[in-house]
């Protein structure tokens, strides 16, 4: 397509008088059957990456939720390409520190599900993780746990640690992927957030 329109950009300066005129450029450009199969092209492409958004976003992409039933965590893990599960107990206030790292996270990072579930709802899963020490976060890529992180001694061992730092140690797995360029220098609150929640675009 950019050889066409070269061509016709020359043949516009070497006519002179007899080139064709911008309106008539644009009618040969858009008959050309080259770049009508690059446009249907385009649109198939960005049809697909929609679909794919608005599947995300049915399951609970772009948000950080709390999961009722240890059947849907199971669930979770076995089919979620890119996810982080919070072990929490509702009473402990380390838990609810990451509470709100997380509905940051979640939202910069939409191709990555976040959820929690309070361990005295899944039982099962407590036994078949060993989970010992809370809170716990469980990095799951392609339906296998690739990372685990284990209260807060990764993290400065005190409750003051920034949701860049939380992210910085998530991003050591693909579980998500960190920022580059100058966006890495900006603060998360200051980042432009790609896709929101319905409840956020209501507001």
């Amino acid at each position: 397509m950019d050889q066409k329109i070269k061509e016709f950009a020359k043949q516009a300066l070497n006519e002179g008088d007899d080139a064709l005129s911008d309106d008539e450029i644009l009618a040969e450009l858009e008959n050309d059957p080259e770049l009508e199969h690059l446009r249907e092209t385009r649109l198939n492409q960005l049809k697909h990456e929609m679909d794919h958004v608005r599947d995300l976003r049915s399951r609970g992409h772009g948000e950080y939720l709390e999961i009722q039933k240890e059947e849907d965590i199971v669930k979770l893990v076995a089919s979620e390409k890119k996810g982080i599960v919070h072990f929490m107990h509702p009473q402990f206030a380390r838990c609810k520190v990451l509470d709100k790292h997380f509905h940051q996270l979640a939202r910069h990072h939409f191709e990555t599900r976040f959820v929690s579930i309070s361990v005295e709802k899944c039982p099962f899963l407590v036994q078949k993780f060993q989970l010992r020490v809370l809170p716990c976060i469980l990095a799951v890529v392609n339906g296998g746990v690739v990372d685990r992180l284990v209260g807060f001694e990764e993290l400065g061992n005190n409750d003051k640690f920034s949701t860049e730092m939380l992210e910085r140690r998530l991003g050591r797995t693909d579980v998500i992927k960190l920022p580059v360029g100058e966006l890495a220098q900006v603060p998360i609150k200051d980042r432009p957030v790609a896709f929101q929640t319905d409840r956020e675009s209501d507001q």
